[in-house]
């Protein structure tokens, strides 16, 4: 497998971290725990899936 490194740039609340969790999840890099603990919290936070909470 290609390792591919890219640089993700932004100013605060700009959805770098949503874009980078978007990116594993579409890609299918994460383990099912991570994806069950970021459903978990965006529930208890009373919102729709918020992948950032893959990285914050």
């Amino acid at each position: 497998m290609e390792v591919l490194k890219f640089v993700i740039v932004g100013h605060v609340d700009h959805g770098k971290s949503t874009l980078i969790g978007r990116l594993l999840y579409d890609t299918n890099s994460l383990p099912e725990d991570k994806i069950e603990e970021m459903h978990k919290a965006s529930k208890e936070l009373g919102r729709e899936t918020e992948f950032a909470y893959l990285l914050d």
